[in-house]
C-alpha cells in the first residue's frame, strides 16, 4: 500500500516534525511552496530551471548521504554494512509503493539510462525482429537500440513526433502504425525531454499487451514530476533516475520489470552476489560495490515526495509550466513548442524564437539574468528549454519570462 502522510511521520527525522507541521499549515497557499523551497541549498540569485537535466537535492536528501557516508568511511567492516540489505530493501518497498507496484518488481541501479540498457541488452532479439521507439527518445533509449541492432541484426524503427503533438489519439496511432507482424518491442518515452510532449502510456501499453509486445517506458521526466502509476499503465518495464525529478542523489536510479516478464529478460552484468535464487528484479542490479550511503540517501528523496503528495507535485508543476506558456505565448515573435494541454506535457516547457540564433539569447539570460535553462540549436526541437520544479515560486517564473522578454528585444 501507498505510504500514507502519518505513516512518513514516524520514518522522519525528529528534527522534522516541526517542519512537517509548518507545511501542514501553509497547505496549498504560496507559502507552502515557499516552505519547499528552503528546503533546497539553491544560491538565492539563481533563476534554476533545468529539473529535466539535473535537480539539487534537499536538504534532507544531502544530511542523510552526508551521515552515512561518514558512518561507512568509519567503519567499512563487513558486519557494519549489513545494514545497508534492509535499508535498500525498505528504499525498494518505498519506490513500489509510489509507482503502485510490488517491491520485488523494483531493481536498484545507477541511472535512467542504465535501467533502459538493462531492457536493450537483456531481452532476446534475433535477425528480422523489429523494435518500435520514437525520433523523440533520449538517446539511451534510442541509440543503444541502434548500436544493439547493428551487432545482432534486428530493426529499429523510428516514428516521427509531430511538435506538438496533434493529440494523443494521434501518438497512439502513430505507433500503432508501425506495427508489424515482426514488431517484438516498443520502447518509447513518457515525457520527451525536448519539447515535453507526454506520451499516452497506458493505452500505447495495451496495444503491446495485446500482441504480446514489451514495451519499455523512459520515465527519466516523468517519475518526481508527474504521478506515475504503473500498475495502471502496464508496461512491461519502466527506467528512471533520482537526479531529475526526484530530487535525489546522482548516480541512483530504478528499473521496473513487470513480475510476468521476468524470466524473459537476461542481468546485462553478473558479478559476485549474484544468483539464480535471488528474488524478483533483485536479479538485474548486481553491479558489484555500490555507494550504499547514496542509495540510503535516495530514499530520503522518496520521502520528501512522499511528504509532499505526487498529485500535489504534480499540480504544482502544471500551475507553473501552465504560467511559463501563457506568458511565453505573449512575447513579440516566440513560439511555445510545447503543448498547452497539461494532459500533452509534463514539466518541461520549449520556447522558440523563429529565426533568431539562440546561443546569443541563452547566453544572455545566464550572463545577465542568472537563469539556468537548457537550449536546443537547431532541427524540430529548436528551442530554449525551461522545466521548473517544487522548489520555483511564481515570482520566479515571472522574473524568468521578463528576462527573456528584454533579451528577445534586443
Amino acid at each position: 500500500m501507498p505510504t500514507t502522510r502519518r505513516g512518513l511521520f514516524a520514518l522522519l527525522p525528529p528534527t522534522w516534525f516541526a517542519y512537517t507541521q509548518s507545511l501542514q499549515a501553509a497547505d496549498s497557499t504560496e507559502a507552502y511552496w515557499q516552505l519547499i523551497k528552503r528546503e533546497f541549498p539553491l544560491d538565492d540569485s539563481l533563476l534554476y530551471l533545468n529539473a529535466a537535466n539535473v535537480c539539487p537535492a534537499s536538504r534532507l536528501v544531502l544530511d542523510r548521504y552526508q551521515q552515512f557516508l561518514r558512518d561507512f568511511h568509519a567503519n567499512p567492516s563487513f558486519q557494519n554494512r549489513e545494514k545497508y540489505v534492509p535499508l535498500e530493501d525498505r528504499l525498494r518497498g518505498k519506490i513500489a509503493s509510489l509507482l503502485r507496484v510490488s517491491a520485488d518488481e523494483i531493481a536498484l541501479t545507477r541511472n535512467t539510462s542504465e535501467g533502459s540498457n538493462l531492457v536493450v541488452r537483456g531481452l532476446d532479439l534475433k535477425p528480422g525482429d523489429e523494435v518500435i521507439i520514437t525520433s523523440h527518445n533520449h538517446p539511451s533509449n534510442n541509440d543503444s537500440w541502434k548500436v544493439r541492432a547493428k551487432r545482432d541484426g534486428f530493426r529499429v524503427v523510428s516514428v516521427d513526433v509531430p511538435v506538438p503533438a496533434v493529440s494523443a489519439a494521434a501518438l497512439v496511432e502513430s505507433i500503432r502504425a508501425a506495427i508489424t507482424s515482426r514488431t517484438r518491442v516498443i520502447s518509447v518515452t513518457h515525457v520527451t525531454s525536448t519539447t515535453g510532449i507526454r506520451y499516452p502510456a497506458k493505452e500505447i501499453a495495451a496495444l503491446a499487451r495485446e500482441r504480446g509486445l514489451w514495451m519499455h517506458l523512459d520515465g527519466a521526466q516523468s517519475f518526481g514530476a508527474i504521478d506515475v502509476n504503473l500498475g495502471e499503465i502496464g508496461c512491461d518495464s519502466f527506467s528512471a533516475s533520482a537526479h531529475k525529478w526526484s530530487m535525489g542523489p546522482l548516480e541512483a536510479g530504478l528499473l521496473y520489470v513487470r513480475a510476468a516478464r521476468h524470466k524473459e529478460l537476461w542481468p546485462a552484468v553478473v558479478t559476485a552476489g549474484w544468483s539464480e535464487t535471488l528474488v524478483g528484479a533483485r536479479k538485474f542490479e548486481v553491479f558489484g560495490q555500490r555507494d550504499d550511503a547514496r542509495l540510503v540517501s535516495f530514499e530520503a528523496a522518496i520521502d520528501f515526495l512522499a511528504l509532499m503528495g505526487m498529485p500535489k507535485v504534480e499540480a504544482r508543476l502544471t500551475a507553473l509550466t501552465g504560467r511559463l506558456k501563457q506568458q511565453f505565448a505573449a512575447i513579440d515573435g516566440a513560439s511555445v513548442r510545447t503543448n498547452t494541454d497539461a494532459a500533452l506535457s509534463g514539466g518541461v516547457v520549449k520556447v522558440d524564437l523563429p529565426g533568431r540564433d539562440l546561443k546569443p539569447i541563452y547566453d544572455r539570460l545566464w550572463n545577465e539574468h542568472r537563469v539556468a535553462i537548457a537550449m536546443t540549436a537547431s532541427g524540430d526541437s529548436k528551442g530554449l528549454r525551461f522545466s521548473p520544479h517544487v522548489y520555483n515560486t511564481t515570482a520566479e517564473i515571472d522574473r524568468a519570462v521578463e528576462a527573456l522578454r528584454q533579451v528577445a528585444r534586443a
